[in-house]
């Protein structure tokens, strides 16, 4: 087992030394110097995400900025993408190559092999590096995660604002009223599917009797105040869109849909 053990330090120690050793020759590249952004430039750029600018979450995709941004908030890994993707300026996989050295340690290795298959042409014409590929470290996994999370609203948003377009002024204000109570990303996801459903004629018919009995039922969980206060004024929320976008289903067939969701919603986590 020791003799085991020590192999596997010698093999960790001979990996860690050859990356050491290209990362040397590729640290001496050098960024292109009017890709920098100019000093007023940076300042304006001082609370800027190069993640958000890179990605387009909540701003049009804008790649001279991000690499901009990316120069200002030294995010390494989004200048590596930058030119090795030639987003924003020419493909420049020495460039890349520096940045990826001058990233996250746990992530070189698998960064620089990368870009090599890339350099080769061994990913086809047009390859694309993503810095959340096989993320390794714990604290770039948190990273890429809130940023598809971000990804994944952001496009369930658009699809709502799609559907709502030929909306009247009244409907599209009860929507955002929905959308400001939604607190969660499931609850974006209710908000999609179910107006998919709407929007297609598949509208609740459930019963007085069946709201009863679903109330009864929610009545015997156990739900913290704050929750189940929140809850309620998201469906309370949903009754008034309900009123005005499908004025033929009565406020009882609306309460009973949301209970019925969030009972199979509950019991299933």
């Amino acid at each position: 087992m020791r003799k085991a053990f020590a192999t596997t330090l010698l093999a960790l120690a001979a990996s860690a030394h050859a990356d050491t050793s290209e990362c040397e020759i590729h640290k001496l590249a050098t960024f292109p110097f009017p890709h920098r952004p100019t000093a007023e430039q940076a300042a304006a750029l001082k609370d800027c995400d190069a993640d958000k600018l890179y990605y387009g979450i909540g701003v049009h995709f804008d790649y001279v900025r991000a690499r901009h941004c990316a120069f200002a908030t030294d995010r390494q890994d989004v200048l590596m993408m930058l030119y090795a993707n030639g987003l924003g300026a020419p493909r420049n996989y020495a460039v890349a190559k520096m940045a990826a050295c001058l990233s996250e340690p746990a992530e070189i290795e698998a960064r620089l092999a990368r870009l090599a298959r890339m350099q080769t042409g061994k990913e086809g014409p047009s390859p694309k590096i993503d810095m959340c590929d096989g993320a390794a470290n714990s604290h770039l996994q948190s990273r890429c995660a809130a940023i598809q999370l971000q990804l994944a609203d952001q496009d369930r948003n658009g699809r709502i604002d799609t559907i709502s377009a030929r909306w009247r002024d009244t409907e599209k204000t009860a929507l955002l009223s929905v959308r400001r109570h939604a607190v969660d990303p499931a609850q974006i996801e209710e908000i999609l599917i179910s107006l998919q459903d709407f929007e297609a004629g598949k509208l609740p018919s459930f019963s007085v009797e069946d709201a009863a009995a679903v109330e009864r039922e929610m009545s015997q969980m156990k739900i913290a105040p704050d929750k189940q206060r929140s809850w309620l004024a998201y469906r309370d929320a949903w009754l008034g869109l309900g009123k005005l976008r499908y004025p033929s289903i009565p406020p009882h067939a609306w309460k009973a849909y949301f209970a019925k969701r969030r009972l199979a919603s509950t019991k299933s986590q």
